[in-house]
């Protein structure tokens, strides 16, 4: 739908590439949208990080603690999507605070 939209904000026929509009008109897609956010949402709730289970200083100490689960529907959890995605972020986006790091995922 997103995708029909921009080919028809940007005049591209149906079999052209969208993927420069979406640079050229500044648009995200919904899962560039959906991702930023995810990864927000599990710093603004301030999951367990691994530096809260152990005393000393550990490499992936800032990373967010990932709960063992058994089932699909806990991985499918905002929250634990946004941990996962949040910690295959490069180091020096992950010591950013919240808001330089959404300018920064924008870009």
């Amino acid at each position: 739908m997103q995708k029909r939209a921009v080919r028809i904000m940007a005049d591209l026929n149906p079999q052209d590439s969208c993927r420069d509009a979406f640079k050229n008109l500044g648009i995200l897609t919904v899962v560039s949208i959906y991702i930023t956010e995810v990864i927000l949402l599990a710093i603004r709730q301030n999951c367990l990080r691994n530096r809260d289970i152990h005393e000393r200083q550990t490499r992936h100490g800032n990373d967010f603690n990932l709960p063992a689960h058994r089932s699909a529907l806990f991985a499918k959890k905002p929250t634990y999507a946004g941990a996962r995605l949040y910690n295959m972020l490069p180091g020096e986006l992950k010591n950013l605070g919240p808001q330089v790091l959404k300018r920064k995922m924008l870009k």
